[in-house]
């Protein structure tokens, strides 16, 4: 797949930082993410196929957390996810990317630039 690097809302960071998520991902992805995402808009819209891993919803405190599906990817050879929130009304070609670096700067990406996914 690819995709050009778009700008987000500055919220992923607040999610991918709650503990009930970051467990899972460190469980079930074999990585702690770094605390936000990366926006990519897809040439076309994403077609995960079979392999998913799910992220459980959660309770903190007086607020819930929904599940969420996670893919295993290679974003321009280095590891990554792409999460895909059930709670979320993004466009079906908007994909959110973590991964356990800040890939803006590891990779040097600015908004605009076009990366390779690869499905894992």
């Amino acid at each position: 797949m690819r995709g050009r690097v778009v700008g987000g809302l500055g919220q992923g960071q607040y999610y991918i930082s709650r503990k009930g998520y970051r467990h899972q991902f460190s469980q079930k992805l074999g990585f702690v993410p770094f605390p936000g995402t990366l926006n990519i808009k897809l040439d076309e819209p994403f077609n995960p196929g079979p392999h998913q891993i799910l992220i459980e919803g959660f309770r903190e405190e007086e607020r819930s957390f929904g599940e969420c599906k996670c893919y295993k990817i290679k974003l321009n050879g280095l590891e990554g996810a792409i999460i895909r929130p059930d709670r979320s009304s993004y466009p079906p070609d908007l994909v959110e990317i973590i991964s356990p670096l800040r890939l803006r700067d590891e990779l040097r990406l600015d908004d605009g630039d076009i990366v390779e996914l690869i499905l894992q």
